[in-house]
């Protein structure tokens, strides 16, 4: 019998478990040779390249070449060095070097021969060794020394340069290993001699253990220092081209070699990984784990990442008969059996054996059941029931022998001897060889029976692809479930042990018979499920539950389903959701067969999957916990210009600055969430959701500080937020002392006006006695002029009030299209939704997105995206009615709040928006130019701030862009 061993329970992963993803210049690296790979103290990942360096955010590469600000002469970049006081020093093609410090580059002076390696030793000097120009070294005052053959360094070729931990420097060169003693003014090199165990060939890679063993990479192998000698350090490698070395977290060795791939050296014994497994190419030059534990593989075709992951999968790889995974069933011995779409297995003590079918033939399985003597039943897809025992045969019912069909989806064997049997033809009862069937006319609401449950009770649980029943007192009863959503499908059931509660996995979410009140409740997409097509329940230690379904595997804490369904919880129901980026082979599971996941005795959970048995171990999770990413902010830019560091000054009149910021997490960088503040303009943080630019318009002259936290969904946000200081500058008429200025300017003319006058009065005080009633008539004349002076006073006044309004309504709207800018709208949307709860009244928000906006900017102007940005916000005026809300929301972003507006008028609107767009005319604006959006429309229905909306408005937003854009969702 054929048997198959597989690392299921073992503490390192194997190889093959890695879940894996490639980068490649389809995916932004400039050329697909990764001669080097680091990571910076600040989280950025960078990979050297012929093409320049290239740092990585987990979403988006920025290239560094031969530029003014690295001052590099060549683009070529061949090796890193991560000094000890967090530099990042490259070295590369001409001789060329650098170092970046804070974000900020230091160029050095070029050696004018290829750089292969780089290493600033304790002392502070920096070596470098080259390709055919021998040592260098670069002293702390500035003094360059080369290294050749004259001075007792006879291999010109130098590939790597390495201290180990007592001081002395080792030379991985092309004609043998040197080492010497850097701290002599004078270095001696020494050649390890062939009879110290070491051959005289090509050295490419060096590395050291954390106990301080040396290890070296040859043409012809590893080699471990042992004492003053070197041994082979496995016999495997004998006779391997080694390009690179490196030593993980769990000082397992990884090697990268010139044409086989990269081997690993752990508990597992030697393992390999070569392009069949999905590596770009055989020839690895790089090897790097980051920090958060994943191997990154640089080949001479691109980036292979390796990361370690809470589920591992049973395969035909690993022996199973097929990937195509039905059902699974423990047995009472703790074996587990798996029934596939072309054959069973039962899985044991980590050794997979085939079960054999009728006649020699596999068994297209499609249920499993143990008996209460421990017989395994087993239903078909086409042969009927077969019933084993010591892995044989022993009994076989089909159509010949009664049974109503021969597709068996649930089998349920009870106490009394009796199993009860549900196919796609009805339900069938099993005793002493006798049936008894049950169809529509009896009760069962359809006749494809997909699931059986047995409570404690006695009472029988039947689902169907029509509804469930129940099955007592000889009489079926149809449960009540088209109230909910209108349910078809119970996929499976699960009771605790200690409940009398039953729950119900269908294609409308999970379903709570409550037994104290005898109700059906609901926890379904309204309830804050991704998705409502629930194939299996198994429960984690009785804790959490576990949910198989099409898109993956959800985990819920039952203390919550049960308090939803109460009702006594009223928000959304919290859940992670485990995919294919988590380990699973597929996120599709396979559901209408029984059991199609199991809870074993270990605590794994195991479903099966298009793809074979996806297996966790909850106790694990704890080891993949996602940690709060570090975030930076990347790029700043104030009406088109770009600004570097911590703090800018820009210039007067500034009317849009945007702020692009990452965070620097590899496991699951698109679902990292940012949320900003801008104090100064706001009062509260932004929720940003997984959008990595704020912008602002028309901001006020004054100092800002702009700060940004990331999280991961569920996840604690940065204890560290990233911040940028910024001042706008006010023009003259802003500014303080100028208004202080005409202020004392207009106060001091008051002063001589009326000392002036005064002057006068006196003056013509004598003259007044004689010609009283002229004096009259010029004191009249004068008070008039006082009166003048008082109004244009008061005009003045009234000019500066306007002017000072004015200036508050710039700070609310848009100055490019005339719409209310995002913080009159969040105001608005505020008060709107309150008012739609108040009234209960239905309440619409739509957020549109301008498709590939970058690109119209960057092919045609940014003059050309500005006419784009006005037409489309002229479209959104003209089909608003005039109880609509529209709001330029940021960027190429626009929002849109449709009071008294159900989802379906909303849908209706974007489209008439959509279809608006598509028929504007551009080819007066740029020849070619065609532009389209994409629009999430979401309603207030069942939320409870206004939060959710947006946040439920920009999840459909981004699923209409990965759909394709040019869509509305919702």
């Amino acid at each position: 019998m054929m048997m198959s061993s597989f690392q299921v329970w073992a503490r390192t992963t194997p190889l093959t478990d890695y879940f894996r993803e490639s980068l490649t210049t389809r995916d932004g690296l400039p050329h697909n040779t990764i001669n080097a790979i680091t990571q910076s103290n600040d989280g950025y990942l960078w990979f050297a390249t012929w093409e320049g360096a290239a740092r990585y955010d987990g979403r988006n590469f920025s290239l560094f070449g031969r530029t003014a600000e690295t001052g590099l002469p060549d683009l070529g970049i061949r090796a890193f060095h991560l000094a000890s006081n967090g530099d990042l020093l490259l070295g590369g093609s001409r001789g060329g070097m650098a170092l970046v410090k804070d974000g900020q580059w230091q160029h050095l002076p070029a050696i004018g021969t290829l750089i292969n390696d780089l290493l600033r030793d304790h002392q502070g000097d920096l070596w470098m060794a080259t390709e055919g120009g021998g040592l260098f070294r670069l002293s702390q005052d500035g003094i360059r020394t080369q290294f050749t053959a004259k001075d007792g360094l006879r291999p010109s070729v130098i590939y790597r340069v390495l201290q180990d931990k007592e001081g002395l420097i080792w030379l991985a060169t092309q004609q043998g290993l040197y080492w010497f003693d850097p701290k002599m003014p004078n270095p001696v090199f020494t050649l390890v001699a062939t009879d110290a165990g070491l051959p005289l060939t090509s050295v490419f890679a060096l590395a050291q253990t954390a106990a301080g063993e040396l290890l070296v990479g040859t043409e012809q192998g590893v080699f471990k220092k042992d004492g003053s000698g070197f041994a082979p350090l496995h016999p495997q490698l004998a006779g391997i081209a080694v390009a690179t070395l490196m030593l993980d977290q769990q000082q397992h060795l990884w090697i990268g070699t010139i044409n086989r791939g990269v081997m690993r050296l752990s508990d597992l014994g030697l393992e390999q990984l070569t392009v069949n497994e999905g590596l770009p190419n055989n020839r690895v030059l790089a090897l790097w784990q980051d920090k958060e534990l994943s191997i990154w593989i640089g080949t001479n075709g691109g980036v292979l990442r390796l990361r370690d992951t809470p589920f591992t999968n049973l395969t035909t790889a690993k022996g199973l008969a097929d990937n195509y995974v039905r059902t699974i069933l423990q047995h009472q011995d703790g074996s587990v059996w798996v029934g596939t779409s072309n054959g069973l297995n039962r899985v044991l003590r980590q050794q997979i054996d085939p079960v054999p079918g009728l006649d020699g033939n596999p068994v297209s399985a499609l249920s499993l059941a143990q008996g209460q003597d421990g017989d395994i039943w087993v239903g078909s897809y086409a042969e009927g029931v077969l019933r084993y025992r010591n892995n044989q045969i022993i009994e076989h019912y089909d159509r010949a022998d009664g049974l109503v069909s021969n597709e068996v989806r649930a089998l349920l064997p009870l106490a009394d001897g009796s199993v009860w049997i549900g196919s796609s033809g009805g339900l069938t009862r099993l005793k002493d060889g006798q049936m008894q069937h049950y169809h529509v006319a009896d009760g069962l609401p359809g006749e494809f029976i997909t699931a059986l449950h047995q409570s404690p009770d006695g009472r029988l649980w039947i689902g169907t692809g029509s509804g469930g029943a129940v099955y007592e007192n000889g009489k079926i009863q149809p449960l009540a479930l088209q109230q909910h959503d209108d349910v078809h499908y119970v996929f499976g059931f699960y009771q605790a042990a200690n409940s009398a509660d039953v729950w119900l996995a269908t294609d409308r979410g999970l379903l709570r018979f409550d037994a104290a009140n005898k109700v059906i409740k609901q926890l379904g997409l309204a309830q804050g499920l991704p998705f409502d097509k629930i194939f299996a329940i198994v429960a984690e230690q009785d804790q959490y539950f576990w949910l198989s379904s099409n898109r993956g595997v959800l985990r819920i804490r039952q203390q919550d389903a049960v308090a939803i369904t109460n009702g006594s919880l009223p928000k959304l129901v919290n859940y992670e959701l485990y995919g294919e980026s988590d380990g699973m082979q597929s996120a599709q599971c396979n559901g209408g067969s029984m059991p199609a996941a199991a809870a074993l005795n270990s605590g794994a959970l195991w479903f099966a999957t298009s793809q074979g048995v996806a297996m966790v171990e909850p106790s694990r999770l704890a080891d993949f916990v996602v940690k709060t990413p570090p975030v930076v902010v990347q790029q700043i830019s104030a009406d088109g210009q770009l600004y570097a560091g911590s703090a800018a000054r820009f210039p007067p009149g500034t009317r849009r600055v945007a702020l692009q910021f990452a965070g620097l997490s590899y496991v699951m960088p698109t679902r990292i969430q940012y949320r900003t503040q801008l104090l100064g303009f706001d009062q509260h943080w932004v929720e940003r959701g997984p959008q990595q630019v704020a912008e602002y318009t028309n901001l006020a002259p004054g100092a800002y500080r702009f700060v940004v936290s990331a999280a991961y969904p569920d996840g604690d946000w940065s204890a560290e937020p990233a911040q940028f200081e910024f001042v706008i500058e006010p023009r003259l008429w802003q500014r303080t002392d100028f208004i202080v200025s005409v202020g004392l300017a207009l106060l001091l003319l008051l002063v001589l006006v009326y000392r002036a006058r005064m002057l006068s009065v006196r003056h013509n005080e004598m003259r007044l006695r004689q010609q009283v009633s002229e004096k009259t008539a010029a004191l009249q004349q004068q008070a008039t002029e006082l009166r003048q002076v008082v109004t244009e006073k008061s005009a003045l006044a009234e000019q500066l009030r306007q002017q000072a309004e004015a200036f508050a309504l710039q700070a609310r709207e848009d100055g490019l299209t005339g719409l209310a800018n995002r913080r009159a709208f969040d105001e608005q949307l505020a008060a709107e939704f309150a008012r739609a709860a108040r009234l209960q009244q239905p309440l619409c928000l739509v957020l549109i997105d301008i498709d590939y906006f970058k690109r119209i900017n960057d092919t045609y102007s940014h003059l050309t995206g500005d006419v784009v940005l006005k037409r489309l916000a002229g479209l959104i005026k003209a089909q608003c009615r005039d109880i609509d809300i529209s709001a330029r929301w940021g960027g190429e972003e626009f929002a849109l709040l449709l009071p008294q507006t159900s989802l379906e008028q909303g849908r209706e609107v974007c489209e008439r928006l959509r279809h608006g767009l598509a028929q504007l005319e551009w080819q007066d604006v740029a020849p070619g130019l065609t532009v389209t959006a994409s629009f999430g429309v979401a309603v207030n229905t069942g939320l409870l701030h206004y939060d959710k909306l947006i946040s439920r408005a920009d999840t459909l937003l981004y699923q209409a862009k990965a759909q394709g854009r040019d869509q509305v969702c919702g």
